[in-house]
């Protein structure tokens, strides 16, 4: 996303913002200075994933497309924008929290013993939010930055048909497939009060002599589909249905631990890595994994390896571990433009921003992000785009402060 430079700035060309700037884009000319907007830019690589109103995306599949982003409060309009070639740095991130000191305050920290990391490839001079409310344009190892998850409605119809998703997928089976009604049947039999407590979602359940033998067993649910559950994940659904199917698989699969949070056991390793990014949209973050050592169970030896993740309730940060520049060639940079918020969350629930550091060094406030910048001022778009043609620029800044009799008084 560019800023452009708006009519505060006519006459007064203060150069604090020229000062700031990590890539160097802000000019002079005549009356005004301008940015030019295809060096303002600090973005992520395509294949980058974000967090959508209807799953994760990549920033290169929605190119030019509007959606709505998660934020810090909630989901908000954008469009994801394509901009120059720039080089990368690879970013990693270890989940992090706010803990007591021995003086009695707090301070974020995080366990050394985990392994669990995120990996973010963003250009060097991207901005990000801390966790302190500090935005920064050079994130360092050891500064925090804030996880961010959605809160979605769990009392609906599409809640409801995600939590039925979910016990299927975690502990069901599919049945059958009728051609003359185009309908997959499946059944999942309730196992101990966390399934149980979902019963009364089925719209059918059925009780099986040779289950009753087991203890806690109350009923085996029914359910019928278009399609076969037990295969399939919801990646492109909305938050209230990932939410009910998370909860439905953590029913199924997990195990609580503290505070609200899950440790969620799964051999299908495909899925657990797709949770572990799309979490967020659950209201949880994921900040630990692992793997199980004995593939020997009671029924014989597994065909594969038993994963686990830890699913977190709780205020989570991200704290950074290393930042790497690469050895590789330059890529096509993406960014969403968000109206008003300038903030979203990439996957994992991780918090960042559009870039700035110019704007609030800006003493006139002449600087605005493109999507923010007041409609009075449109004209502006118009000048700023016409660089680097210095006739055009001055030619139009002219006639900008011709017909609006612009008068900007000097600073002191």
């Amino acid at each position: 996303m560019t800023y452009i430079i708006a009519e505060p700035c006519i006459d007064i060309k203060d150069r604090s913002c020229v000062d700031v700037c990590p890539v160097d884009c802000i000019h002079e000319y005549e009356r005004i200075l301008i940015i030019d907007p295809e060096e303002c830019i600090d973005c992520f690589a395509p294949t980058e994933q974000l967090i959508t109103e209807h799953g994760l995306r990549t920033f290169a599949e929605l190119e030019d497309h509007s959606c709505r982003v998660l934020t810090d409060d909630g989901f908000k309009p954008a469009v994801v924008k394509r901009f120059r070639r720039r080089p990368l740095v690879k970013i990693e991130l270890a989940p992090a929290f706010e803990e007591r000191d021995r003086y009695g305050g707090t301070r974020l920290t995080t366990r050394n013993i985990s392994r669990f990391r995120r990996t973010v490839w963003a250009t060097p001079t991207h901005g990000w939010v801390l966790a302190d409310g500090q935005k920064t344009n050079a994130l360092g190892v050891g500064q925090f930055v804030p996880a961010v998850r959605s809160m979605p409605k769990r009392d609906g119809e599409t809640y409801r048909l995600g939590v039925l998703h979910g016990l299927v997928f975690g502990d069901g089976s599919w049945s059958w497939y009728a051609e003359t009604t185009d309908e997959h049947l499946h059944h999942v039999p309730m196992f101990g009060d966390r399934v149980a407590r979902y019963r009364a979602l089925f719209e059918r359940v059925s009780f099986e002599r040779s289950r009753s033998l087991h203890p806690g067993y109350s009923g085996t649910g029914v359910l019928r589909s278009c399609v076969n559950l037990k295969k399939l994940l919801p990646e492109t659904a909305d938050a209230e249905y990932i939410a009910g199917f998370v909860d439905g698989w953590v029913a199924a699969d997990g195990d609580p631990v503290k505070a609200g949070s899950w440790r969620l056991r799964s051999t299908d390793h495909q899925a657990l890595a797709w949770l572990e990014r799309a979490a967020p949209l659950a209201g949880y973050v994921a900040i630990g994994s692992g793997e199980e050592s004995t593939m020997a169970t009671n029924g014989g030896r597994r065909n594969r390896s038993m994963r686990w993740l830890y699913l977190a309730t709780r205020e989570s940060y991200w704290r950074v571990m290393s930042v790497e520049a690469q050895e590789a060639d330059d890529v096509d940079t993406f960014c969403a433009v968000v109206p008003g918020k300038h903030e979203f969350a990439l996957a994992g629930g991780i918090t960042s921003r559009n870039c700035g550091a110019c704007e609030p060094e800006c003493p006139v406030e002449a600087i605005f992000p493109e999507d923010a910048l007041p409609d009075k001022w449109n004209a502006f778009v118009e000048i700023n785009y016409a660089f680097p043609d210095p006739e055009k620029i001055n030619s139009l800044t002219d006639a900008y402060a011709t017909e609006h009799n612009v008068q900007n008084e000097p600073l002191e």
